[in-house]
């Protein structure tokens, strides 16, 4: 069988493709026992289709444009209802294994944990490059369910970046990115050109999956893929059955990604929320451009830019080196992290004390993680993080050389904001494979509602 690269799915997703009527994404035993609960206007079909068309204006309130369609669901009423749909339509295109592969009880702490900033880490659920077609473009449509338009930019441009990573002769073997072939992938797909529907019979025939060796990359139960970079190598999970009013936590994760996202009578929580990327910069593959993280890492620039000689002072940890952020992966702890730095340890240069123009380049940087989600998820989170009582126990700081001052590429210059609630850390690491560059590790958490608080 011929498939599409997780790449190519997800471009097409944002080039903004038509419903498809006439591609069948029928597994063969579709929602066995009932396991994925869905609300009364979900309803699991034998057949049905995947909308993964990206929004078309940032945090619009219904995100209309991004959810997966299928059925009697096509129309849901909320946010939530979307989310859902969305993962119905993902797991009834599974197979009986896979349905059972892919979902874990929701009691258990320790999957909900098991995430990881490495390429060949242990990861729960589903590999992408063992996904089927249908599969594969259902695990699009969700993410660009639950993500605003810029977050399922970024989730892409992380995909990619392993894909880049494995050209440049990144460890994995395979000696390019062999779903990735420039001559076989579109040339290019910009939304005015992308074919307005394409059916499974008319995608570019870009690569054999089946021919491709994943090098014991578990199919069934997570585990670490056989290639270190690849977006294959990606993986997705239900901890508990997505329900609209029930509890349950989507994940999505491999190298330079976690999302984590629990759900808990309707509301969801975002964090942990993981990403980083190599190089940080520009990078292009396939004729298409990306730089995931750029906006981020420009936005803590500007205010370091912005800020004077006795503020950049008093943000610097002046004992303090960052080889990594503090917080990050939990690595199946079965509970949230609670380390955060706390009384005299809590330093830096107080939000409130910084003037409206640089307040207002905090409130731009905290936005570029926080507006990844949905804004049904982004907008109360905005207004609890950036508010004035917010602001008023909110510091700024950065770690590094004191003489080269907060420059990112310097490697182990360290970037933090650091709230009542809010975490969100850059590091700026030596490259791995790109030599003399330096790149992002990243983490935005919330010190009360990370797994939503329910660890």
């Amino acid at each position: 069988m011929q498939r599409w690269s997780p790449i190519c799915i997800a471009l097409i997703a944002l080039a903004g493709c038509a419903e498809d009527d006439n591609t069948s994404n029928t597994s063969n035993d579709t929602n066995t026992g009932g396991t994925v609960e869905t609300s009364d206007s979900t309803n699991s079909t034998d057949t049905q289709t995947a909308d993964s068309e990206t929004n078309s204006e940032t945090n619009s309130d219904t995100n209309s444009d991004t959810t997966a369609t299928s059925g009697d669901c096509a129309a849901p009423e909320s946010e939530i209802e979307s989310v859902v749909c969305a993962a119905q339509v993902l797991y009834d295109t599974l197979s009986e294994d896979e349905q059972a592969a892919i979902l874990y009880d929701f009691s258990d702490a320790t999957a909900k944990t098991t995430w990881s900033n490495l390429p060949n880490a242990s990861r729960n659920g589903l590999m992408f490059g063992n996904l089927s077609e249908d599969s594969l473009a259902a695990v699009m449509a969700l993410a660009s369910t639950v993500l605003s338009e810029e977050g399922y930019i970024d989730f892409v441009g992380v995909l990619a970046a392993d894909d880049y990573l494995n050209e440049q002769g990144g460890s994995g073997g395979m000696g390019g990115s062999a779903d990735l072939d420039s001559d076989e992938a579109p040339a290019d797909l910009e939304s005015d050109e992308a074919p307005a529907d394409l059916d499974a019979d008319e995608a570019p025939d870009n690569t054999d999956f089946a021919a491709m060796d994943f090098g014991g990359g578990a199919a069934m139960g997570g585990g670490g893929g056989g290639l270190s970079y690849s977006s294959q190598n990606y993986y997705v999970a239900f901890i508990g059955s997505p329900s609209v009013s029930g509890d349950w936590m989507l994940q999505l994760g491999g190298h330079h990604m976690a999302y984590n996202i629990t759900y808990t009578g309707g509301v969801g929580y975002p964090t942990p929320h993981h990403l980083g990327t190599e190089p940080k910069g520009e990078f292009t593959i396939n004729s298409e451009t990306y730089e995931p993280l750029g906006p981020e890492g420009r936005a803590f620039v500007s205010l370091f830019e912005s800020m004077t000689a006795d503020q950049i002072t008093t943000a610097f940890l002046a004992d303090e080196a960052y080889a990594d952020v503090l917080l990050g992966p939990d690595n199946g702890s079965g509970v949230a992290a609670s380390d955060y730095p706390a009384g005299d340890n809590r330093t830096g240069v107080l939000v409130a004390n910084l003037d409206a123009d640089q307040q207002a380049l905090v409130t731009a940087a905290i936005e570029q993680w926080v507006g990844d989600y949905h804004s049904i998820l982004s907008t109360p989170l905005l207004e609890q993080y950036t508010g004035s009582s917010a602001y008023a126990d909110t510091y700024v700081a950065w770690a590094g050389t004191e003489a080269s001052g907060p420059d990112p590429d310097v490697g182990g210059t360290y970037f933090r904001i650091d709230g009542p609630e809010l975490w969100i850390e850059v590091a700026c690491q030596n490259g791995v494979v790109i030599q003399g560059e330096t790149h992002y590790h990243t983490i935005f958490r919330d010190k009360a509602t990370d797994y939503a608080g329910l660890l």
